[in-house]
């Protein structure tokens, strides 16, 4: 009996939600999980899931640096040795992978029926975490806050986000303050010499061309005076964006640089200066009596709630100069209400959608002022607790596969089997969770 041949799109469903595929990439994922682990050790943390989780595709793998954290260079020293690669698709690729190949062969593929609902579940609770992880690198805030003890702060900065803000200078102490924003998305594509944009307001004196964007980059003085592109006998030198070791320098690391031009309106005059993200001062327009200070900053956030810092402290590990544990008291204000809270290493203080973590710790001796002071990276994601989610409906679908099977094992009604030990584990769990909380 012959059969018809299968079509194009019948083989690539086939491939695509076939369990061939899904072993090839949870093997990758494992491969990419102990080389980014391995890799941490020497380019930290920011810099590995950069390259082998965060990106499409991986562009090296430092076989020096997973050698000398596995302890092999003590029987032989290899150096620095790296493998460049150009087609090995990276984390992000292979999640989107694995998400298509659970969705096509454990929702649309698998057979539906009672005995199977129980693993219907389980699949759309994975596919929902995977969603999550996506939610949380498209659209999650991080940034830092930095205190010293007895200050007072309810704005952060965001590590990756640069805007260009526009201020006119009050001259009114009490004025309230405000500033034009253009996001960094507007003008990071403005890298080529001559390829500029221009940024128009109603409330400003003058438009603002900006031109000859540079990720990494430093203002350096034109000592002959030969650059054509020098503003005030100073020009933007590129730098690299990789470290010493080549590994590839965290964005917070990063000094982004432009040339921007204000075109006073009416008169055609123009101003021209560089914006660099670590100058000393923002750079000023004139206008007349007017003066508008204009910076290339890392994006501010504003919190919902104010962090006081009461007192930080750190513990080493015993015999070493090695942090064991950063600790900080700290009050959190609110509405004219206090409430006070403990942030440690492993334990972010949550609200309303935040989560602040304990990064970094000073004494104060290194600066000389020996007052105390943290670090609190802050996280705003809108998918903080998917994860959470998803691992209970992972285990309840699992749990109603295994005692559907045991109730048609013993001979009993699956459903009413299943759905009342269900019940009664839920309400003995919630009951537990609430005595422990």
């Amino acid at each position: 009996m012959s059969t018809q041949p299968k079509s194009i799109f019948a083989k690539i469903f086939a491939f695509l939600s076939g369990f061939g595929l899904a072993t090839a990439v949870l093997i990758m994922l494992l491969v990419l999980t102990f080389l980014g682990t391995l890799e941490q050790a020497e380019h930290g943390l920011v810099a590995s899931q950069a390259r082998y989780f965060e990106s499409a595709f991986i562009d090296r793998i430092d076989i020096g640096a997973c050698w000398r954290a596995l302890a092999f260079d003590g029987y032989w020293n290899i150096g620095n040795v790296t493998l460049p690669l150009y087609i090995v698709p990276g984390g992000y690729t292979l999640m989107a992978i694995l998400f298509v190949n659970l969705l096509l062969g454990g929702i649309v593929r698998v057979r539906k029926s009672p005995k199977t609902i129980g693993v219907i579940i389980s699949h759309f609770a994975i596919l929902f975490m995977i969603a999550a992880g996506a939610v949380t690198h498209h659209f999650a805030k991080e940034g830092n806050m930095s205190l010293s003890e007895g200050q007072t702060n309810d704005e952060f900065l965001s590590f990756h986000d640069r805007v260009i803000e526009i201020e006119k200078l009050q001259t009114d102490g009490k004025a309230k303050r405000s500033a034009l924003v253009i996001d960094e998305s507007k003008f990071r594509d403005l890298t080529t010499a001559g390829n500029g944009r221009t940024f128009t307001s109603e409330k400003l004196p003058f438009d603002l061309i900006i031109t000859g964007w540079k990720k990494h980059a430093q203002p350096k003085r034109d000592a002959d005076g030969s650059r054509t592109d020098a503003v005030d006998g100073y020009f933007i030198q590129q730098l690299p964006e990789l470290d010493e070791s080549g590994a590839a320098m965290a964005d917070e690391q990063l000094a982004s640089a432009c040339v921007a031009i204000a075109k006073i309106k009416g008169s055609g005059e123009k101003q021209t200066g560089i914006l660099w993200e670590f100058a000393a001062a923002p750079w000023t327009v004139t206008v007349g009596a007017d003066k508008y200070l204009i910076s290339l900053v890392h994006r501010t956030y504003k919190l919902p709630f104010a962090v006081r810092l009461d007192h930080t402290e750190e513990e080493k590990h015993p015999g070493t100069q090695r942090a064991r544990r950063f600790t900080s008291k700290v009050t959190k204000l609110e509405d004219g209400r206090e409430e006070k809270r403990v942030i440690t290493m492993n334990e972010p203080v949550r609200s309303e959608g935040y989560a602040v973590f304990q990064s970094t710790f000073s004494s104060g001796d290194k600066e000389g002022t020996g007052v105390k002071s943290s670090g609190f990276m802050i996280v705003e994601n809108p998918a903080d607790h998917w994860p959470l989610i998803s691992c209970i409906i992972v285990a309840e679908g699992l749990l109603l596969h295994f005692l559907m099977m045991l109730a048609r094992f013993i001979k009993v009604n699956p459903w009413a089997f299943s759905l009342s030990l269900i019940v009664v584990f839920n309400a003995a769990f919630a009951l537990a969770m609430k005595m422990l909380l």
